[in-house]
């Protein structure tokens, strides 16, 4: 699951945590957090790299970014670390007293916890947004991560400034989060459209007090809804996605947040999930209170492996689904056999992938699974 999860790594920058002198905002006796950052993207180079910083422990309300054009996305990441880590989760050593490469994805390696803030527009609303009363813990050490794409002959200077607006424990009555619901299994067949839609578990009553889509440059259209209802939020943009605010939008445990990304490819080589702007995304992000990690991630019940379905978009059973899974060796290869699936089938054929991306041995621990696909 971390391996899937690392489509969502980005830019290349240069951070330091400091606390503003001056305080100003919707809380004028304290301070704003800011992460500040910078560095030289080369010349006709996609750059993606990732910087520890440490803050002081303290509760965040919103942010608002400020980014040199050419940045794709910033994001800020909570991690369990107590102190900046050297290496990689299998002791590969890294430099990371400054800006390091994180080319193979922020979670491939390194562990975060959640995302806490960031934005993908220039201008206009970041992601992280809640009313009076609701705040995110943050604390320790972060990870600044973005991405740049400098298509110009010259090389770029990338600026980016991320400010937290603060606030203390006694001025908190619930705790929010960030969702950030990211489907991989996106397939988009060369000269041809597809559809990559997910639907995901609530396990408890949620507010949304924002939400925006994040896709790439093949995405023709978003829409994101709960079960059957009309959609809470609709755009064809794939650059400068709007961030839809809301004042009353109530999801109820039980229900399901089902969203779906629309492409059309005019290339002539097929387009799969991936962190690259050659590759697809497929987001729903949202700001949201309470905080619950199962439904934050579209997780499980047990909060251990990727939860939802998976909603195919052609003709075949979940047996059929089944006889191509089985051999399928990379993700790619079951993508495409998930999205061959009826929607009629979703449920049966999600159970079985599920267990296929986390078995050691499919046959045997995949074995409930199989035997449900296989009467349908």
């Amino acid at each position: 699951m971390k391996k899937l999860f690392t489509a969502i790594s980005a830019l290349a920058l240069a951070a330091g945590a400091c606390i503003d002198s001056e305080p100003t905002g919707p809380t004028p006796d304290l301070p704003k957090l800011e992460l500040s950052m910078i560095a030289t993207i080369q010349t006709n180079a996609e750059a993606e790299y990732c910087r520890f910083v440490t803050v002081p422990e303290t509760w965040v309300t919103q942010d608002s970014v400020a980014f040199t054009a050419g940045s794709h996305h910033v994001l800020i990441y909570q991690t369990p670390y107590e102190s900046i880590p050297t290496q990689k989760l299998d002791g590969t050593p890294v430099d990371t007293s400054g800006v390091f490469d994180c080319s193979d994805g922020v979670t491939n390696g390194w562990r975060v916890t959640k995302v806490i803030g960031g934005s993908q527009n220039q201008s206009g609303a970041s992601i992280l947004s809640f009313p009076e009363g609701v705040g995110v813990r943050i604390g320790g050490v972060l990870l600044i991560n973005g991405h740049y794409r400098n298509a110009s002959d010259a090389a770029l200077s990338a600026e980016v400034k991320v400010t937290f607006e603060t606030t203390t424990l006694d001025q908190i009555e619930q705790e929010g989060d960030v969702l950030f619901l990211y489907n991989p299994l996106i397939s988009v067949p060369a000269n041809g459209t597809s559809r990559a839609r997910w639907r995901c578990p609530v396990y408890q009553d949620i507010r949304i007090t924002n939400a925006q889509s994040h896709m790439h440059a093949r995405a023709v259209g978003y829409t994101a809804g709960v079960n059957d209802e009309a959609p809470f939020y609709v755009n064809n943009r794939w650059e400068g996605a709007p961030v839809q605010r809301y004042e009353d939008l109530i999801v109820k445990a039980g229900s399901k947040l089902d969203y779906h990304c629309d492409y059309r490819n005019t290339g002539g080589t097929p387009i799969y999930q991936g962190p690259r702007t050659s590759d697809e995304m497929c987001m729903l992000v949202a700001s949201y209170y309470p905080a619950e990690q199962r439904t934050a991630n579209c997780l499980d019940e047990a909060g251990t492996a990727l939860g939802g379905e998976w909603i195919g978009q052609g003709t075949a059973s979940c047996r059929q689904t089944l006889t191509c899974l089985e051999p399928a060796k990379t993700l790619r290869e079951q993508t495409d056999c998930m999205l061959a699936a009826s929607p009629a089938v979703s449920r049966e054929s999600s159970d079985v992938m599920r267990c296929f991306l986390g078995a050691k041995d499919p046959k045997v621990q995949c074995a409930a699974q199989i035997q449900a696909c296989s009467t349908r």
